[in-house]
């Protein structure tokens, strides 16, 4: 997970809700001399509200934006204006509704001078913080460039200007041309070398972070332009294609803006930023949680599996996880150990391999249990799409060739459980049907991810997904 703009605006936000609604509540209770526990419940219901009213109008004036944050007086008369329509909304009520208990107009505009003069202060900590970020460069985006062209070399001189180097670094170009450009004594563009071809770029970004890849071809070469889209589907970062420059300077519905050259966004990143932090809590809660509770369960299952055939309970296999890196998956062994099985074949329904226990194991999915030692080394995610073997085959076809959007489910971590799972894509994919079907859903959920989303999965896994006829 990495700092994006989008991320310290949403934590300020939330600062400034708890902030506002923490100094409201302890003004009230020192100017009234309360007891501990002394506010009722619609006193606090109502300080709750607003400190909401100031939230709002604080994003109604768009106040929390990244650029805001240095300008200290600008954002102290917002503060001013946002509480006063927090303080105009409680005096109404009160005036309305709280009769003898309504607080003294004076008494509420001194809370609200209060939490004003504690805001302010709070913005010279978020500004500074800004300024900190910046000057570190965390919020630096890393670049990828396809294409040794005219258009990557301008890209790169605005990345090392004085305006966007803190915000934009290219870190590599790639073009399948590079023996040929080498022979011509072209290996480099404006400094930065021609790293390697665009199988290459696969390799790289296992074990580089990228957060923009743009493809840097003018708009005329469309054929080019979707044969290499087709090639960098699996890559978990925004896809781009700049644009030329126009008078019209067109607002499209996905474009933006790198180190001030207008593109279009073709593919975007599934989480990042907000929602990234979002789904790595999530994992590691659930994981940390999970792994304490199934704990018995699985000692009770490795000794079971031991004493009914020889070789270790656990079981070890290479998967694809995100942007195709591979990682070793821990599972239960449910198996006679099998040397010679990479896994690329699956399991059949009635496959002579499996044990009793295993058996058992798998109807149950408890063989699936340890993965939750993937989710807490990073490698997983707790839902997700389902983890693959490399060069996995469907029909004696290879999985990434049978369907061709196969490769959009590396855009993520792999899940124990997912959106496929649930809906019928457990007990093996023998046909290039119901793989394209699970692609389908796979990509449904790349694309619609949300909290709730992931709550839902994992209720309806835990509920009817585990155990069945068809899971095996």
């Amino acid at each position: 997970m990495r700092w994006t703009f989008g991320l310290f605006n949403r934590l300020v936000l939330l600062s400034d809700l708890v902030v506002c609604g923490t100094v409201l509540l302890v003004a009230s209770h020192l100017d009234r001399a309360l007891p501990a526990g002394g506010q009722t419940a619609p006193e606090i219901a109502l300080l709750l509200l607003d400190s909401i009213v100031f939230v709002s109008c604080m994003i109604f004036a768009g106040a929390y934006r990244f650029e805001n944050y240095r300008k200290l007086l600008n954002e102290a008369v917002r503060f001013a204006v946002c509480l006063a329509a927090g303080f105009a909304v409680v005096a109404g009520l009160e005036t309305v509704f709280g009769g003898s208990e309504a607080h003294p107009p004076r008494a509420l505009a001194a809370w609200h001078v209060a939490a004003w003069a504690v805001l302010s202060l709070g913005r010279l900590v978020v500004g500074r913080a800004a300024g900190h970020l910046i000057a570190t460069n965390r919020l630096r985006r890393d670049i990828v460039i396809v294409g040794s062209t005219e258009i990557a070399g301008q890209i790169i001189r605005n990345t090392q200007t004085p305006e966007w180097r803190h915000y934009y670094r290219v870190v590599a170009v790639f073009d399948d041309r590079v023996n040929r450009l080498h022979k011509e004594h072209r290996d480099e563009i404006e400094g930065t070398g021609i790293t390697g071809s665009i199988d290459a770029l696969h390799t790289y970004i296992q074990d580089h972070p990228v957060d923009i890849v743009i493809i840097a071809l003018p708009w005329e070469a469309t054929e080019r332009i979707f044969g290499l889209l087709e090639r960098l589907q699996m890559i978990a970062a925004d896809i781009v294609l700049p644009l030329k420059q126009n008078v019209l300077n067109l607002r499209l519905p996905h474009g933006g803006n790198v180190a001030g050259i207008p593109v279009l966004e073709l593919m975007r990143e599934p989480l990042k930023g907000t929602k990234a932090l979002l789904k790595l809590v999530e994992d590691y809660a659930v994981a940390a949680v999970g792994i304490v509770l199934v704990a018995p369960i699985l000692a009770v299952a490795a000794l079971a599996i031991r004493l009914e055939s020889p070789g270790p309970a656990l079981f070890r296999q290479p998967r694809l996880g995100l942007n195709n890196k591979p990682f070793m998956i821990y599972k239960l062994r449910t198996m006679t150990v099998d040397p010679a099985d990479d896994g690329s074949r699956g399991t059949q329904r009635e496959d002579p391999r499996i044990t009793r226990v295993g058996a058992f194991l798998r109807r149950t999915s408890i063989d699936e249990l340890p993965q939750l030692i993937n989710v807490l080394r990073g490698e997983m995610s707790v839902v997700g799409p389902r983890a693959h073997v490399p060069k996995m085959l469907v029909s004696d076809q290879l999985y990434a060739e049978a369907v061709r959007r196969y490769a959009t489910r590396s855009r993520l971590k792999p899940g124990i459980t997912g959106w496929a799972q649930i809906n019928g894509m457990r007990g093996g994919i023998h046909s290039v049907e119901k793989a394209a079907k699970g692609v389908e859903l796979d990509t449904y959920y790349i694309e619609n991810w949300s909290l709730w989303f992931d709550l839902k999965i994992m209720a309806r896994t835990l509920l009817v997904g585990m155990v069945g006829r068809n899971i095996f």
